[in-house]
């Protein structure tokens, strides 16, 4: 039997709000990105993480500070949103015009504090104490809850449905277990995971009816392809295979 993090974990963080609409007003996003990428770092970059994306705000993750900021707002590095709707993010770090979407992560740490042959990716605890992660599912993006406990991903009916998973017509029947005991469930094989870069295929995952987990969960299926760092601020995940 496949077990599932206890209800207090399922029922953390319902709200997380997202748009839809298309993003219509940024320059040639290709050429500005390949330019940005042949130009030399002279300074490390901070750790930026696209957390959610709103018409005129981004919620950002700078060096472990959660920020909801506004078009032209400025943060105390000098980190700039010049743009932001649904879709993407232009933001402004040391000169550089960078073009973000949802889930994605700029981090460039100095030469010899990283194996540039390993990947790895960096979770930062938000204030609410949990780690918590933007990635896609089958090029879905979507927020994950990072659960340890829980043995697979774990999704919704209706997250299942937005991601375009016909979990009853390709799914298995199973019973998991949860704080409130057994409950019916479908187990299915999720084609492709992504978080920061780093994707994996063929992926253990479980669907649930209903509306829990509210959040996506990140278990053990995804998790347990890395080595697993956890310094209680940051939970570093360094690939194994």
């Amino acid at each position: 039997m496949i077990r599932i993090p206890s209800d207090s974990t399922l029922k953390s963080h319902r709200k997380l709000l997202f748009s839809n609409k298309i993003f219509r007003n940024f320059p040639n996003f290709a050429i500005v990105i390949a330019l940005l990428f042949k130009a030399v770092h002279c300074e490390a970059l901070p750790h930026i993480e696209v957390i959610a994306l709103f018409e005129g705000k981004a919620m950002l993750r700078i060096n472990q500070q959660q920020l909801l900021m506004s078009e032209g707002e400025t943060n105390e590095q000098g980190i700039q949103l010049i743009k932001a709707d649904a879709d993407q993010a232009l933001v402004e770090v040391k000169g550089k015009q960078l073009v973000l979407e949802l889930g994605s992560t700029v981090y460039e740490a100095p030469t010899s504090e990283v194996d540039k042959t390993a990947k790895e990716i960096y979770i930062y605890r938000a204030p609410d104490n949990l780690f918590r992660t933007t990635g896609s599912i089958n090029g879905f993006p979507v927020n994950f809850l990072v659960d340890t406990g829980a043995s697979s991903i774990v999704i919704n009916a209706q997250e299942a449905r937005r991601l375009g998973i016909d979990y009853k017509k390709n799914g298995t029947p199973i019973m998991v277990r949860t704080a409130s005991g057994s409950e019916n469930a479908i187990e299915i094989k999720i084609d492709k995971v992504s978080i920061s870069g780093v994707t994996l295929r063929s992926i253990d995952g479980i669907v649930l009816e209903g509306a829990e987990p509210s959040i996506p969960l990140l278990g053990m299926s995804y998790l347990s392809r890395f080595e697993i760092q956890n310094n209680g601020t940051i939970m570093k995940l360094l690939q194994k295979y």
